[in-house]
């Protein structure tokens, strides 16, 4: 299951289509709360043990039993304690917010993007039964924009590391590992180093080979 906890929900179906939450299909594996008041937090929590994303905005405001915003002190102690309850369960966690930097490593996401690719996200959870979070980053083309972040990453260590230490970096192994999948990438760097290739000329191979 999905727990999605977004107090700014309510709005979203002035930027996005999220009528298709109300499906059953849908229903079955996502449930998003939007004006989530004190009292109702524990009604989250015994949700946990079927939970395995859990998704939040990251300035996240909570509600009194009168359904009245909590002020700062206690909405930072009420939201502390959730999270807290989700980091001891090692539930996977997903923070969004409008204008946050999309990193997939720091699982944190800009907001529209979030929404933007959550349906391709669950529609591939119920066609395969697997979470792929990728999808959430880089949508249903994660595998292909995935692979050119590796390789973007690579081409940046290659630039700043002395060739003779390419086969000690983790960053250009794994870049070369996707890119020449079937050769020794050793022999590779061997054959760079041979050759006396500059590094622009081994970035003008790599390129062809993109």
């Amino acid at each position: 299951m999905v727990i999605i906890i977004d107090n700014t929900f309510i709005d979203r179906h002035k930027f996005h289509d999220i009528e298709y939450l109300k499906k059953e299909q849908y229903q079955a594996i996502c449930k998003v709360f939007s004006i989530v008041k004190t009292i109702e937090i524990s009604k989250i929590l015994k949700l946990l043990p079927d939970c395995s994303l859990f998704c939040n905005h990251k300035t996240l405001q909570l509600y009194n039993n009168d359904g009245l915003p909590l002020n700062l002190e206690d909405n930072t102690k009420y939201c502390e304690s959730l999270l807290n309850n989700i980091g001891q369960s090692s539930i996977q966690r997903i923070e969004f917010s409008g204008g946050l930097e999309t990193n997939y490593e720091t699982k944190k996401i800009d907001k529209d993007l979030f929404y933007t690719n959550l349906k391709p996200f669950l529609d591939y959870k119920i066609e395969n039964n697997i979470l792929e979070t990728k999808i959430l980053f880089w949508g249903n083309n994660f595998q292909e924009k995935e692979r050119l972040t590796i390789i973007q990453n690579m081409l940046l260590q290659i630039r700043m590391v002395n060739i003779r230490e390419f086969k000690n970096n983790s960053v250009i192994k794994k870049g070369l590992n996707v890119l020449y999948s079937k050769q020794d990438i050793n022999k590779t760097i061997e054959r760079w180093i041979d050759s006396k290739f500059s590094k622009n000329e081994i970035i003008q191979e790599i390129n062809k080979n993109i």
